[in-house]
């Protein structure tokens, strides 16, 4: 397997999601930053596609906390998108193309 530079970036950005915990979860947002910073926009989407994916959104108020990291993560990505340029364009892709293993999400 032949994976770009890109690829790998983006599927590190998808496992470090996946395993954030407690006790790597600081380490873990300053290695997807340094990704984000390193491949521009198109980590940064797919950052924010991983995270939206990731959290439950069903409203069901059965949440077992699997998402609580990711949640927190979503929240501080957000906060910081909202002073970027692309806000709009990257937040609706984010929505709008979720990953494989989206939960549920309800339409906007």
């Amino acid at each position: 397997m032949n994976l770009d530079s890109l690829s790998l970036a983006l599927s590190q950005i998808s496992y470090l999601v996946d395993n954030l915990t407690k006790k790597n979860y600081r380490a873990s947002q300053q290695e997807i930053q340094h990704i984000v910073n390193r491949h521009g926009p198109e980590a940064d989407r797919h950052l924010l596609r991983c995270l939206f994916s990731h959290v439950d959104f069903s409203g069901d108020g059965k949440s077992s906390g699997k998402d609580f990291h990711q949640t927190q993560f979503l929240i501080q990505e957000c906060v910081s998108l909202i002073s970027k340029p692309n806000f709009i364009s990257t937040l609706c892709y984010a929505i709008d193309n979720p990953l494989h293993y989206q939960k549920v999400r309800k339409s906007c």
